[in-house]
């Protein structure tokens, strides 16, 4: 059984260190429904994006296209530091996740039972 890091969850005023909403979404966050609207609208192709964020994302799209399966963590999440790797080139999604919204909330709490449960 893997033990689970003891984070900093429990700090609602913080997000510092705790990156639970990156662990668990799966990738991509935004899922397309064809090869073909793949080709012709990325997600995240944000004006001024440098072209190494770009190749990155579509080498992950290709691979899900090609039949790996998604990870298990945002693309851009850094486990060891337990943040965004491209913080301000963060899809919508993120921008529109609230620190200490219901959904941060719920999934804090929910790490918090699998941690006393170790």
């Amino acid at each position: 059984m893997q033990t689970l890091p003891a984070l900093s969850i429990l700090n609602p005023e913080s997000c510092e260190g705790c990156g639970l909403c990156c662990e668990g979404i799966g990738s991509p966050v935004v899922l397309l429904v064809s090869r073909s609207e793949w080709e012709t609208v990325h997600p995240f192709r944000f004006p001024g994006m440098p072209a190494e964020l770009i190749q990155e994302i579509d080498d992950n799209f290709g691979g899900l296209f090609r039949g790996q399966e998604p990870q298990e963590r945002c693309l851009w999440f850094d486990a060891t530091n337990r943040r965004c790797r491209h913080y301000e080139w963060r899809p919508q999604v993120c921008r529109d996740y609230e620190l200490a919204g219901r959904a941060c909330l719920l999934r804090r709490d929910e790490y918090r039972q699998q941690i006393a449960s170790q």
